[in-house]
């Protein structure tokens, strides 16, 4: 979702201008999207570091957040007015029942719109996307992960073991409707699906706005 948008900014801009020709270092360092990112003492340390690399790496203005979303999502409208939040849900997530391109948030929850541009893309969709774009994704995908909640709740997907004691990449997977297969309890772990409060009507993951 962030290449999507960041693509639809460079020719906002490139329209916009006259300036067809703006070099590709500039489009790629200069990306003004109010960015939200929600950390939690139960992510991965690898997804933290992708997501603070990739900020940096396409000068995202990253605002980050250690509280539960709905509270945090109340005192970033409190301080600043939003009309709109972009998010990377998709058909298939639990928090997707009901929504489409554009979706109001919950009655209990801040007014804002919900903007979900790949609502509707497979996980073929998104790996045809990233593979073809030569796209930086979390290393641990290459690992064997197919769907990423918590370090509590995620596992390995078993359908990509390769029979030598590790794992295929994520994007060799040939039936996407079993990409949440590895998102199974770990034995003797909480499931954090309401860890700090946090609601499953409603999406937890970066956002832009």
């Amino acid at each position: 979702m962030l290449h999507l948008l960041r693509a639809g900014y460079y020719l906002h801009k490139a329209t916009s201008s006259g300036h067809v020709g703006i070099t590709v270092h500039h489009a790629v360092q200069n990306c003004p999207m109010r960015t939200i990112y929600f950390e939690d003492p139960n992510t991965f340390p690898e997804i933290d570091s992708f997501t603070y690399e990739t900020a940096s790496t396409y000068g995202l203005p990253l605002e980050t957040i250690r509280t539960d979303y709905k509270s945090g999502i109340e005192a970033l409208i409190k301080e600043k007015p939003t009309k709109a939040i972009f998010l990377g849900t998709r058909n298939g997530d639990p928090d997707a029942v009901g929504q489409q391109q554009f979706s109001p948030s919950s009655p209990d929850w801040p007014p804002f719109m919900r903007v979900n541009p790949i609502l509707d893309w497979s996980y073929s969709d998104v790996w045809s996307f990233l593979l073809t774009c030569k796209v930086k994704y979390c290393s641990l995908y290459d690992e064997g992960y197919t769907s990423i909640g918590s370090i509590h709740n995620t596992v390995p997907n078993e359908l990509l073991r390769d029979g030598s004691g590790g794992y295929r990449p994520a994007y060799t997977l040939s039936d996407g409707g079993l990409e949440r297969a590895g998102r199974a309890k770990k034995a003797g772990k909480k499931n954090d699906s309401v860890i700090n409060g946090r609601n499953n009507n409603e999406p937890r993951q970066r956002s832009r706005l």
